[in-house]
Order: C-alpha cells, then sequence, then structure tokens
C-alpha cells in the first residue's frame, strides 16, 4: 500500500493511493491577492496555491466540510465536474456538475471498494466556534476520517476541517491514526464565539487526546485573518508543509 499526500494549500490537498485512486478535500485554488467576503470582513489570500491540473482532474472523490470560499472556490468547483462529491449538506453541492452526490451527517460512513481496498469514509463533528451561538449561525461543518483498508495493512487519516477543541472527539474518532491534518488559523480570537478555529494550545490537546502517529498543520497564514504564523507552529515542534509537497503516509 503506498499512500501519499499533495499539499495544495489553505486546506486543500489530495490523497493518492498507489498513484491509482485519488481523493481531494477543500478546493480553495484561488491566487494570491484574492479577496474573500466574508460575514463582516474581507480577508486577503497570502499565497498562491498549487493549482496542478494534472493531479486535480485525476481526483476521482472531493471532500468538502463547509461552504466558506477559502474551502470551496469557483477553481475548484470546476474540478469537480463528474466526479464524486461528499459534502454535510445540500446547499453545497446545489450547483455543481457532478456524477454523484453525497451527504454525510456527522457519524455516518460511506465505503467504497476500489481494486483489493475498502475505503471508508467517516463524517466528524467539528464545531466551527467556540459558543453554541456562533456554531449555529455559521452552520454544519464536517470533519473527515479517512480508512484505507488493504489485504495486510490500514491507513486512517484524520481532516479535523474547521473546528475547535472538543473533548468528545474521542468517541467518533478511531484510537490508531497514521496522520492528523489540522486546521489552525486561531481565526478571531478575540471576537465573540471566538476562536473560530484551532490555536495551538487546543492542537496539543488533540496530539494529547488521540496520539496519533504524525500531525500537520495546516491552514496556517493563507488569509490575513488567520491568526497563527508558521515560525510558531516550527517552535511547537510541528512538521510545516510547503505549497506543492509531497509526503508519503
Amino acid at each position: 500500500m503506498s499512500i501519499s499526500f499533495t499539499y495544495c494549500g489553505v486546506a486543500c490537498g489530495v490523497i493518492s493511493i498507489d498513484d491509482k485512486f485519488y481523493i481531494g478535500i477543500d478546493p480553495d485554488l484561488s491566487p494570491k491577492g484574492t479577496k474573500v467576503q466574508f460575514k463582516g470582513f474581507v480577508s486577503e489570500k497570502q499565497n498562491d496555491a498549487y493549482n496542478d491540473t494534472a493531479l486535480l482532474n485525476k481526483v476521482n472523490i472531493w471532500l468538502i466540510t463547509h461552504n466558506h470560499q477559502d474551502h470551496l472556490d469557483d477553481i475548484g468547483r470546476n474540478y469537480m465536474r463528474e466526479k464524486i462529491v461528499i459534502s454535510p449538506n445540500k446547499k453545497i453541492i446545489k450547483d455543481l456538475l457532478c456524477s454523484n452526490s453525497i451527504i454525510l451527517n456527522w457519524n455516518d460512513e460511506k465505503k467504497f471498494t476500489i481494486d483489493e481496498y475498502q475505503i471508508i469514509i467517516k463524517a466528524i463533528p467539528a464545531y466551527h466556534a467556540s459558543n453554541f451561538i456562533m456554531q449555529v449561525i455559521i452552520g454544519k461543518v464536517n470533519g473527515y476520517q479517512i480508512s484505507i483498508v488493504g489485504p495486510s495493512e490500514t491507513k486512517v487519516l484524520y481532516f479535523t476541517s474547521d473546528t475547535i477543541f472538543y473533548p468528545k472527539l474521542i468517541n467518533y474518532i478511531s484510537r490508531n491514526i497514521d496522520a492528523v491534518f489540522a486546521n489552525l488559523g486561531a481565526v478571531k480570537s478575540e471576537s465573540f464565539g471566538g476562536p473560530f478555529t484551532m490555536n495551538l494550545k487546543m492542537l496539543s490537546q488533540i496530539n494529547d487526546l488521540l496520539h496519533p502517529k504524525n500531525i500537520y498543520p495546516i491552514h496556517i497564514d493563507d488569509y490575513s485573518h488567520y491568526q497563527t504564523t508558521k515560525k510558531e507552529v516550527i517552535a511547537a515542534g510541528y512538521k510545516v508543509l510547503t505549497i506543492g509537497e509531497r509526503i508519503d503516509i
């Protein structure tokens, strides 16, 4: 079993299984300088995406965590034509020209059989704010656990999506995780309901709770409203992926 992950920037990346089957997540592929309107503020993209057409056209299944533009933009939508798309609600997939749309509620699973592998995609609760009122306003957000089960081994990946840390995560996630891709940013930490995404303290809590083999922080300083920096993430002992970098899992 050969599993790799190519990081495309923000929360986007592509998983390759034996360089034959591909799973992508959250394609925000707009260039540096793009300005995005969020509720009450505008944010500017700080880095170019890795918009590798050859790779992104290979994606068989796209996972969408939620409908913010820093997770799905117009460029990303173009790669979803005639593909399978999994998302937390119908609104996200309403205008997508995909071949098959699948809605996964929290704790639901969808299974695919690809050659000798079984791929199990599970929706994990994600809380995109630090109080209930803002969580309701923002709406449903999925994290995803991807289990790739082969004849002799299993690999488990967890994409946190935009979430804060919560102790009940242990009730939903595997006890044997090969890699966590953790969205940081500490977004709007001083605002009502903030932070809206994890800070480094929360990332440490996830590490202590799940004990994964590897943690890869992403979604760090890609937009002007993200408040973590690569420098502090590296100082905390984590590997920061370079946009366009491919790692083996």
